[in-house]
Order: structure tokens, then sequence, then C-alpha cells
């Protein structure tokens, strides 16, 4: 009996394996069926939780520490990635001399997740600034509502999915802060000290939304930081808004603010090359945007289904968010706050999130 050949096995499995994947590509719609069928045979994650107190530099080693596999897969296959080879030491650079000119808090945060996780702190710093620098680009889709059950602070964050890996990262921080800080719910990923969506003990949100690449580079402070800080200091909406109007020159923005107990909400854009911040507020208890300068849009799809629908809850909410019209296929997370009732809906590990299933959370015992 002849023995088996191996090493042909192997090499026509291989083969074999090549050519398929070729056809499924060649198919019409065989990438994206062959993704999601990839993605059915993995468990779906919950999302992460780490609770956290205020001492900056603490505070950034014990999420390095809890995240350090995460933030190192991050450096390897998305932080690294942002510039060619040749700039990046350049753009690291610019990032430690962004953090030497803001406030110290920050880079001893940053410093301290360094230590955690065990990634370059120049890296790290990058990673916290490199959108206001220009390196990318984003998605995001935002609702604000004031209805009769409930008002609700909402937003689908649409990335590049994080080289692949954003099913598994999304994070949610909850900070514990002391020296008369307020308390925060925050949602982010791993590495980052900053806030994509926030709300704070008095009911004061933000979420943010790309209108545009900072195509100058220049920045004073990163607005993911920015938007954190707000909420763990302001106590109204007033307090708030005249603190996002006053963001130090940089990216181009839309910041979502709302506070659930004075029941108002704003938009808030500035555009590519401008210092200026125009607000739009509610109409009607209704305030939505996308990545498109309300100015100067063509249409308004995402304004004219929200306000055509009947909202009594967060249900209709989240159907608003997975409505074909609104929602990108790039989106990692769907959150819902519902300041009134205590609670926050979060969907995520899946792509699109919004589709898949909300988990509910407490927000503040």
């Amino acid at each position: 009996m002849k023995k088996m050949n191996w090493r042909k096995i192997r090499f026509s499995g291989y083969i074999t394996a090549l050519l398929l994947l070729i056809l499924i590509c060649l198919i019409p719609g065989g990438q994206e069926c062959f993704r999601r069928l990839a993605w059915s045979l993995l468990p779906s994650p919950a999302p992460h939780q780490l609770t956290v107190f205020d001492e900056p530099g603490e505070r950034g080693t014990a999420m390095g520490k809890k995240f350090k596999w995460e933030i190192r897969l991050l450096d390897k296959i998305y932080i690294r990635h942002f510039a060619p080879r040749k700039t990046f030491p350049d753009y690291q650079r610019k990032a430690t001399r962004l953090f030497e000119e803001i406030p110290a808090r920050w880079k001893d945060e940053v410093e301290g997740l360094a230590r955690g996780s065990g990634v370059d702190t120049a890296t790290l710093k990058l990673g916290n600034s490199f959108l206001d620098m220009g390196l990318n680009a984003s998605g995001c889709r935002q609702i604000h509502a004031d209805a009769e059950n409930g008002f609700y602070h909402a937003h689908n964050l649409d990335w590049d999915n994080l080289g692949g890996v954003g099913n598994y990262l999304v994070t949610i921080v909850r900070s514990e802060n002391r020296r008369e800080r307020l308390r925060t719910v925050h949602i982010t990923f791993p590495g980052l000290i900053g806030a994509l969506d926030i709300i704070n003990e008095k009911g004061i949100a933000m979420s943010f939304n790309q209108l545009g690449i900072n195509r100058s580079g220049e920045t004073h402070y990163p607005v993911f930081i920015a938007i954190r800080d707000i909420a763990e200091n302001c106590k109204s909406f007033d307090e708030a808004r005249v603190r996002i109007i006053n963001i130090p020159k940089g990216m181009p923005f839309c910041i979502g603010l709302s506070s659930a107990a004075e029941r108002r909400s704003s938009i808030f854009e500035r555009v590519a090359g401008s210092e200026n911040v125009f607000e739009r507020p509610a109409r009607d208890g209704i305030v939505c945007a996308d990545n498109m300068e309300w100015g100067n849009r063509r249409t308004g799809d995402i304004d004219r289904i929200v306000r055509e629908s009947k909202i009594t809850g967060w249900h209709d909410i989240a159907a608003l968010l997975r409505n074909k019209k609104i929602l990108l296929d790039c989106n990692i997370y769907s959150v819902i706050f519902d300041y009134r009732n205590n609670a926050f809906y979060l969907a995520s590990g899946t792509v699109p999130a919004a589709l898949g299933e909300y988990r509910q959370f407490r927000l503040f015992d």
C-alpha cells in the first residue's frame, strides 16, 4: 500500500481554496455573502465594560492593562497604517508636540495607557489624534428626538471597522469621577482616551460625526478628547454649547449636543477651512445629522424620514437607525441614550451593527 503524499494533498487543498476564493470574488455579491457567512460562524461578541476613577495616570494604566492585547493588535493592524512608513515618524513627533500643548492630564493618561499596554507612547498619542490630523475618514448618523415617553440621543458609528476587528473592540467606559468632575458613561475603543459618544450624570450627551478631512493637518485639541472634557465639566446645555463653539482650531466636525433634563438639542458644524461653528437647533423636538454640511446638502433624507415617523419609544429610534436609507454598511455600533429612563441601548458585534440586537444597560446607579 502506497504512503499518502501529504505535501501534494496540502498543495491541492491550497489551490482548491484559492480557486474557490477567486470564484467567490467573480460571482456578483459573492464577497458580501462570504463575509456574512464567515461572521455568522463566529460568536457575536458583547461590548467590553470598564469602570475607572479620575487620576489620569492610574486611569490610563488600568485601561492599558485590561485591553493589552487589543491595543497591541490595533497598533499592528491599524494605527501603523495611518501614514506611509517613511512619514509615520513625522506624525508621531507631531502628535507628541500636540500632547505637550494641551492640558497635562491627557498626556499623563496616554502615557499610563502606554505603560499598561506596552505600546509605544508616541504611537498612542498619534492614535488619539490621527483623525484631527486628516489621516482618516469616517461616516456616522445622529438622531435626537424629544418624544412622549423619553428623550432620545442616538448615534450610528460608521467607520472602516478598525482593520476588520471592530466588532470585538466596542467598549463602555464608566468614569466614577472625583475632583468635582461629573460621572460619565462613554463609548470608545481600546487605546482611545477620548469619547465617540458620551453622557454625563446631568443628562448632557454628545456624539461625533466627521464633516470632511482636515487637509491642512493643523490641530490644537483632539476632538474626541474635547468632547469627553466638556461632558465631565458641563452641567447644562448652555455651558456645553459655549465650549463646543470655542473648541480650538482643528478638524472639521459635526457634534450633536443634547440635554435630556432641559429637553434641548442642537447640531454644531465646523466645515473644512473654517474656524466658525454653525449651530442648528432642534425643530419640533427633532434634529438629525449625517456627514454632509447641512447648508450645502441637496437632499435631506435622514431628516425627512425621521420627521415622517412616529416616535413613541426607543424601539422606534432603533428602527430608524437601521432604515436602509440611513444605515451604512460599515456601521460598527449603534447607541441610544435614554436618560429619562436611566438606560442606554447598544448594538454591536456584527456589521452593520444596527441590524442586530440592542442590549440594554443602566446609565447611572
